[in-house]
């Protein structure tokens, strides 16, 4: 099955709100197995909302509107795909009931703008909403299935989870589902990843590639349709045997997880950071984990107005690493905040020292990152992270 996503609200194209709703059904339509191949979005206009519905009834299985159920007269959604697929709209008695008993005692004008959030198609299966008013549903027309969702966050998810997927998942019977699987690399680029990989995802069949660059880190993304889980992971061994072949050097977790992440899931003892010229991104990011890492007993951050050289960033790490009783520590030391100097194509660049403790084992290097202030403090923490989590692993 092939389904398009349209979000229908003028709010979105004004740039007042983020369309979350689209990443979040695309992901669990995805895990159905079905492939989303088209998002868009369209404003409360009952002419633009039919011409989406036109386009997207040409090329998809499945269309899912989100928004416009509300009870003002913007709120269209229904009427346009009533009026697209020459269908009657008509009331469901259980949600007007609902209506009318919360808004008992209102005027009538606002217990008739809210009835609207009763509407349904006649003869489509209704999409209850548990959270909220306005109910959904799906309604077939000429072998394309339409379904309504509201556009609130807690109620689409909700209603998309109780109410749609069961139907969904009924709808599609017996069928392959999309699994993936995620490998995640450090102190690499993405343009170094993709030209390792070139020929291996030329030749790519049932499982795709996918590599997705992130400032300091890198994912690729296996993709493949399976009967099962199982099935799934003897299809992905293959091509993940050959990555790991490739670039193992660089890999450092086959779960979908950050850098700081990956390290909060070891047990370090005697840890510190020290970071100095680095706004603290270092620390920051360690301690702001979904699993907080508990073991950091030391987060040191200074500015230094002189440049560092690598005589001044050895020592003061080592008086770091002696003051404070430490066994495995990481510095970060950007060499001179002031000035950058520039790559042949005119692009800022700026030098940095980066320190490792690891298991009382202390070692130093020198790297020099391209880009913006914000990036290059990334990319100089990130591959500070990946060194010592494969130091530390090696050892442990």
């Amino acid at each position: 099955m092939k389904a398009e996503i349209i979000a229908v609200g003028t709010e979105i194209l004004l740039g007042q709100i983020v369309n979350t709703n689209a990443q979040y059904m695309a992901k669990e339509l995805a895990d159905l197995g079905v492939d989303v191949y088209f998002q868009g979005v369209v404003g409360d206009n009952m002419v633009r909302v039919k011409q989406a519905l036109q386009i997207a009834s040409e090329r998809s299985d499945l269309v899912v509107c989100c928004g416009g159920l509300g009870p003002t007269e913007d709120d269209l959604t229904k009427d346009a795909i009533a009026e697209f697929t020459e269908a009657k709209l008509v009331i469901d008695e259980d949600a007007q009931n609902k209506i009318l008993e919360l808004f008992k005692g209102g005027n009538d004008s606002l217990i008739a703008s809210n009835k609207r959030q009763a509407n349904t198609i006649e003869g489509s299966h209704l999409l209850k909403n548990a959270v909220g008013l306005a109910v959904g549903f799906v309604h077939k027309y000429q072998d394309t299935y339409y379904a309504v969702l509201p556009g609130p966050p807690r109620e689409m998810k909700v209603m998309f989870k109780r109410e749609l997927k069961p139907l969904l998942d009924n709808i599609l019977g017996t069928r392959k589902k999309l699994y993936s699987k995620y490998l995640k690399f450090g102190n690499i680029g993405e343009s170094a990843v993709e030209d390792t990989l070139k020929e291996l995802i030329a030749q790519q069949s049932n499982v795709s590639i996918a590599p997705y660059a992130g400032i300091g880190e890198i994912t690729i993304r296996l993709t493949v349709k399976a009967h099962s889980l199982e099935d799934a992971e003897k299809d992905f061994e293959g091509t993940a045997k050959q990555i790991r072949h490739l670039l193992g050097d660089y890999l450092y977790s086959e779960e979908n997880e950050s850098l700081e992440q990956a390290l909060s899931q070891h047990q370090i003892n005697d840890f510190g950071v020290y970071e100095i010229n680095t706004n603290a991104y270092l620390s920051n990011r360690i301690l702001s984990t979904d699993a907080p890492y508990e073991n950091l007993k030391v987060s040191t951050t200074r500015v230094e107005k002189k440049t560092i050289n690598e005589a001044l960033a050895a020592n003061q790490f080592a008086e770091f690493i002696e003051q404070n009783n430490l066994k495995n520590a990481i510095g970060v030391f950007h060499c001179q905040i002031s000035q950058a100097s520039l790559t042949p194509s005119g692009r800022p660049q700026k030098r940095f020292f980066i320190a490792l403790c690891v298991d009382g084992n202390v070692s130093l290097i020198e790297r020099t990152f391209i880009g913006d202030m914000q990036a290059v403090q990334i990319r100089a923490a990130k591959t500070a992270l990946f060194l010592f989590l494969k130091a530390f692993k090696e050892i442990s």
